[in-house]
């Protein structure tokens, strides 16, 4: 097997979800401890670990290397992903219908976390081995899902380095030069719950579920459904036509990953509770034709249950509903640049309703998230602004958070002119060189390190941040052959 592979089934056993990812910082720690090698912490609990030059190449550039080291847990119910480990499987070439050529790696039933698992455990192999390198400075951020929030809290001088290469990209054979930025939205609905039931009426509570979900910007133009806005398109549906009040509505998880289930507690007058029931049925078939060929597995279905204690205010209700379904979500625009390639989008990524435990009086609090991603700062502002009008019109309060850069390689650059003749040389065939639809960390660190050239390359991962998520093994071995030649080049 390959050496990143084998490392990585190591890699695997350590839990590592954003914002748990201490057990996998002292696992670091002490590798570089028994390889003897100079590391180091900062307060954000990212790790450093230096290895000199080997002998006769020392007047070689210093090369950093970087990778993420926490993974998007998916899905989120039946585990505890701060103690349970990711457990692997390997698909043989032929019986995987989606990718019938390649053999792959996958987890069971859950993300794999090979995004970007698999750089940081090449890092690991290249600072264990014996190959003939440069100086390498090898750093492992930490919750780059959750806001680049490592990435973030780096000190400027920290990096010697020249050059550096992030090994985060999820095509092998591509030499990504750019990024999107990006920026949270959150809206907040606050208002007093209303405790009288409508006399007569019944609950019943709503699932959607058996999306494929996926990653909100390297997915975000394959046209798959949007769990949030599938539920509440009925939900409006049921109180505009069955007179429903909503007690609960709550869809999606993480801001970066494509919303894939969803669940509400709605009222509805006794007399039309099966009609209702009906209605969802009737719904789940009508998304799955919208969805043909796309999202196949979709589960829409219904039961009565016990009556909730409060239901949203009437107009507040309404309020929400309208919200979401106007929200802009999916693609806004293409680049004009690079055909095919999404310029601007967004990821109207999760709603959640709870009750708010210090009021004196009931009150409760819905929750939209929505995650923007441009490649264009200005296209990137005018999404943003047009969400927040959408969520204000509403009667929402909307914070923006946990914004970055995007992130653009000169073409004159001279680590992309190594890079891809060396990349020739290996394969005997030229890299696609291209810009990419999600957030890297070469955005951040090049607005830290503005004299920095970073490069960013990596496996074949098919569908990160979703149970489907994959590793091409084959595609493993040509990055790990590709990195050390690049490498040996300096």
């Amino acid at each position: 097997m390959n050496p990143v592979l084998s490392r990585f089934e190591s890699w695997c056993k350590i839990p590592h979800p954003s914002g748990h990812t201490e057990a996998m910082q002292a696992w670091l720690v002490s590798q570089a401890a028994s390889l003897g090698l100079e590391c180091e912490s900062d307060a954000a609990g990212n790790v450093l670990i230096r290895k000199p030059a080997s002998p006769g190449r020392e007047a070689a550039p210093v090369v950093a290397l970087q990778a993420h080291i926490d993974m998007v847990p998916q899905p989120l119910t039946g585990r505890d992903w701060t103690r349970e480990p990711v457990v692997t499987r390997l698909v043989p070439q032929g019986e995987d219908a989606e990718f019938p050529e390649a053999t792959l790696l996958k987890a069971e039933g859950t993300s794999l976390g090979a995004d970007c698992g698999i750089g940081a455990c090449a890092m690991l192999e290249l600072l264990a081995g014996n190959e003939s390198l440069p100086a390498l400075e090898c750093l492992f951020t930490v919750d780059e899902e959750v806001g680049m929030v490592g990435a973030n809290q780096i000190r400027p001088n920290w990096l010697r380095a020249r050059y550096l290469l992030n090994l985060d990209t999820e095509s092998e054979g591509v030499l990504m030069t750019g990024c999107a930025g990006a920026v949270d939205l959150t809206a907040r609905f606050r208002y007093g719950l209303a405790t009288v039931i409508p006399e007569g009426d019944k609950a019943v509570r709503i699932r959607l579920s058996g999306l494929q979900g996926g990653h909100s910007g390297m997915d975000i133009h394959l046209g798959r459904a949007n769990a949030c806005k599938l539920i509440c398109r009925f939900l409006k549906h049921a109180v505009v036509n069955f007179e429903a009040r909503v007690a609960s509505f709550n869809a999606g998880s993480l801001r970066n990953a494509i919303p894939r289930d969803a669940e509400a507690v709605i009222t509805v007058p006794g007399e039309i509770l099966s009609e209702v029931i009906d209605e969802v049925a009737y719904y789940g078939e009508l998304f799955r034709d919208e969805y043909r060929g796309i999202e196949p597995d979709i589960q829409f279905v219904a039961e009565a249950c016990t009556a909730p204690g409060a239901l949203l205010p009437e107009e507040i209700q309404d309020d929400i509903l309208n919200a979401v379904e106007a929200a802009c979500n999916g693609v806004f625009r293409y680049s004009p640049d690079y055909p095919g390639l999404v310029e601007t989008s967004s990821n109207l990524a999760s709603v959640t309703t709870q009750p708010i435990a210090d009021s004196n009086t009931p009150a409760g609090e819905t929750v939209v998230l929505c995650l923007v991603r441009s490649q264009a700062e200005e296209m990137k502002r005018w999404l943003a602004s047009s969400l927040q009008s959408t969520f204000q019109l509403g009667g929402a309060r909307v914070e923006f958070g946990a914004a970055y850069p995007g992130w653009e390689l000169s073409p004159d650059s001279k680590l992309l002119s190594r890079a891809r003749d060396i990349y020739k040389e290996t394969f005997g065939q030229a890299p696609l060189v291209t810009s990419v639809h999600c957030g890297l960390e070469c955005g951040v660190l090049s607005a830290l390190y503005p004299d920095m050239e970073i490069l960013s390359f990596g496996p074949t991962v098919h569908h990160p941040h979703s149970p489907n998520e994959s590793v091409e093994i084959e595609s493993v071995d040509r990055f790990w052959t590709y990195l050390k030649a690049l490498l040996a080049s300096f």
